[in-house]
């Protein structure tokens, strides 16, 4: 026999209520199509790129390409609800956020956007990668990293 279900309580709401929160749905909507047309006609500036969205864009771009693969690091500590504790990450501190191999190198990239610096340890590591004939390269933008990709493939001493 099934046991039996709670019963849902529906809010309700007036019509007048229901006008206003049209209202405001429709307004919103408005403001947001407004937005994006005057971004389409070059009246606002397009909004930065994220670190996430170059991270993303860059591991695409690397693993489209034959020969090259890339993959992100995941070195961000996480929230342990069971113990409710914050377990720090167990990489090594300055690891880079993307590593990848590109016909047959080892490539390091550090993604930051907006105002973001590069931290002493992130320094060091490129420095240790350097050092091991590894590259590292800091990725600023999706654009720049595409010039960088280019003229990488297109090196004959690479």
């Amino acid at each position: 026999m099934a046991k039996p279900t709670k019963a849902i309580k529906y809010t309700t709401a007036t019509p007048a209520e229901l006008k206003e929160l049209w209202r405001k749905q429709e307004e919103r909507k408005q403001k947001r199509r407004a937005q994006w047309e005057a971004r389409a006609a070059g009246q606002l500036k397009p909004k930065p790129e994220s670190a996430n969205r170059i991270t993303a864009n860059i591991i695409r771009l690397i693993n489209m390409q034959s020969g090259c693969y890339a993959f992100r690091v995941n070195n961000v500590g996480v929230w342990d609800a069971a113990k409710q504790i914050h377990r720090k990450g167990n990489t090594e501190r300055g690891i880079s956020d993307l590593i990848a191999c590109i016909k047959g190198r080892m490539v390091c990239i550090e993604v930051k956007a907006g105002k973001d610096k590069e931290s002493i340890y992130q320094q060091q590591f490129g420095a240790n990668v350097q050092q091991a004939k590894g590259l590292y390269f800091i990725a600023r933008s999706t654009d720049s990293f595409i010039e960088y990709f280019e003229q990488m493939l297109k090196s004959e001493t690479f």
